[in-house]
C-alpha cells in the first residue's frame, strides 16, 4: 500500500469520502494552523464544490477547469480508467479555504517502470489546469500551503500537467522550499494562442497577416460556391438534441477516426462532452457553430463560455469536404461574431501554437508540465536517467535513426 500521509502531519482520520489531516510542527507559518482535507470521492466532493467554487470565484479569469462542474465532468467520464483514484486537495485556515488541488493517483510505466502517479486531473480536453492558493496569505504561509497540496510521497512520481508557465506552483515546485531541488525535472508542454476581443471587428482584422487574409477571402469564395453550404450557431442545452448526435457523425467522418481519437469511437471523450452539457446545457452557456451541406452536417466547433471567455472545447469536419475548408470558414465566422457581439472578452483557442491559429492570436499562454520525483531508490534513477542520460543521449539517436543504422523503423 502507497503511503499516503503527507511529511509532518498527523494521521488521517478517515469519514466518509475523505481524509482530514492536521498540520503539526516542523513547518515554518505565520498565522493559524493550515490544515489539509483530502476528498476521495465524488459524492464528498458535491459537498465541497459550494466553497471550491467560491474560492475560485475570486479569480480573474474564473479557470474553467479546476471548477466543481468541469472536475466532476472530467471525473465521470475518465476517473474510472486503470484504477485510478480521486485526491482532490482541499487547505483551510481558520476554517477557511484557502487552497485547492484537483489531484489523482494511478499506476502507469514511466519509460517501461511500473509507478505511482500523483498527477494534476487533467488530460488532453483540459485547456489547463493548476494549484491554487490564496494569494492574501503571507508568503511563509503560501509555502506551507503548496507544500501540503503539491506533497508527493518517496515512492510517486509528481506530475503537474499544463501548468502556467508563470505560475506561483511553477516558481513554488522548482524551487529549494519545496523539498525536491535534487529530483525535479520541467518539460514544455503547449503554446495556446489567445484572441484578446477588445476591439471593433474591422479593426482587428485590418491588423491581422496579409497571408491570413488572402487565404481566408479564397476559402470564403470557395466555401460560397459550393451550392447548399451553410453556417449556423444553436444553442445546445439538452444532450438528447438532434445536433449533438450530429456533432458525433462529423467527428466520426474525420481524419481523427483514424486514430480512434473521434467522439464516435473514444467513448470516454465522448462521454465527458455529454457530462458537460448535462451540467451546462440548461444555463445557455454551450453554443454550437455548425456547417452543413443541405441536411448534412459537415463540420462543428463548439463553444463553451465561461466568466467573458468562449472555449471553443472542440472541432471536427467531415474528410469529404476538406477541399472547401469548413473549420476554417466556422472559425472565421464565430470569431466575428464574437467580435460583433461583444458580450465576451476572449477567446481562448484550447490548442498549440499551430500556424492558422498563430495568425489569430493577440496574445499566448505557456504552459508546462513539471515533474518531481519521490525519494525512493527507484524514483532517484528515474530522474537520472530521464534528466542527466537521455538528454545527453538524443544528440546521437537522431543521426542514428536517419541513416537508418540505428533503432528505428529498420531495426
Amino acid at each position: 500500500m502507497q503511503e499516503r500521509i503527507p511529511v509532518g502531519f498527523s494521521s488521517p482520520e478517515t469519514s466518509g469520502g475523505h481524509r482530514s489531516v492536521a498540520l503539526v510542527s516542523g513547518l515554518l507559518q505565520t498565522g493559524p494552523e493550515i490544515a489539509l482535507r483530502v476528498v476521495c470521492s465524488l459524492d464528498d466532493f458535491a459537498r465541497v464544490a459550494g466553497e471550491w467554487d467560491e474560492f475560485l470565484n475570486r479569480l480573474d479569469p474564473v479557470p474553467l477547469p479546476l471548477m466543481s462542474f468541469w472536475l466532476s465532468s472530467w471525473w465521470k467520464a475518465f476517473g474510472q480508467d486503470r484504477g485510478m483514484e480521486m485526491e482532490f486537495r482541499c487547505a483551510y485556515q481558520g476554517g477557511r479555504l484557502v487552497g485547492i488541488a484537483p489531484l489523482v493517483r494511478q499506476v502507469q510505466r514511466h519509460r517501461g517502470v511500473p509507478v505511482t502517479l500523483l498527477k494534476l486531473a487533467a488530460n488532453g480536453h483540459s485547456p489547463y489546469s493548476a494549484i491554487v492558493v490564496d494569494s492574501d496569505l503571507s508568503a511563509a504561509d503560501r509555502d506551507v500551503t503548496f507544500r501540503l497540496l503539491s506533497h508527493v510521497a518517496p515512492r510517486e512520481l509528481g506530475l503537474f500537467f499544463k501548468i502556467d508557465q508563470s505560475s506561483a506552483l511553477k516558481a513554488f515546485l522548482l524551487a529549494d522550499t519545496s523539498g525536491f531541488s535534487e529530483r525535479v525535472g520541467q518539460k514544455p508542454s503547449i503554446r495556446t494562442p489567445i484572441v484578446n476581443i477588445d476591439q471593433p471587428w474591422d479593426d482587428f482584422y485590418r491588423s491581422r497577416p496579409r497571408t491570413l487574409k488572402k487565404s481566408v477571402n479564397h476559402k470564403l469564395n470557395r466555401f460560397k460556391n459550393h451550392a447548399g453550404l451553410s453556417v449556423n450557431a444553436e444553442p445546445i442545452t439538452r444532450v438528447d438534441q438532434r445536433l449533438v448526435s450530429e456533432l458525433v457523425t462529423i467527428s466520426s467522418r474525420s481524419w481523427k477516426s483514424t486514430i480512434g481519437n473521434d467522439l464516435g469511437s473514444n467513448l470516454k471523450s465522448r462521454q465527458f462532452l455529454l457530462n458537460l452539457i448535462e451540467k451546462l446545457g440548461p444555463s445557455g452557456c454551450i453554443t454550437g457553430w455548425i456547417a452543413r451541406d443541405r441536411e448534412r452536417p459537415v463540420a462543428f466547433e463548439l463553444h463553451l463560455t465561461f466568466d467573458g471567455v468562449v472555449y471553443p472545447i472542440r472541432a471536427d469536419y467531415d474528410q469529404e469536404y476538406r477541399a472547401v475548408s469548413p473549420g476554417s470558414v466556422l472559425e472565421y465566422t464565430a470569431l466575428k461574431h464574437l467580435f460583433d457581439d461583444g458580450t465576451c472578452r476572449q477567446y481562448y483557442t484550447c490548442a498549440d501554437d499551430y500556424w492558422y491559429l498563430s495568425h489569430w492570436a493577440t496574445d499566448y499562454k505557456d504552459l508546462c508540465t513539471i515533474e518531481l520525483y519521490g525519494d525512493s531508490v527507484k524514483l532517484r534513477a528515474l530522474h537520472f536517467l530521464e534528466y542527466r542520460v537521455i538528454p545527453k543521449l538524443k544528440p546521437f539517436i537522431k543521426p542514428l535513426r536517419s541513416t537508418g543504422t540505428g533503432s528505428g523503423k529498420h531495426g
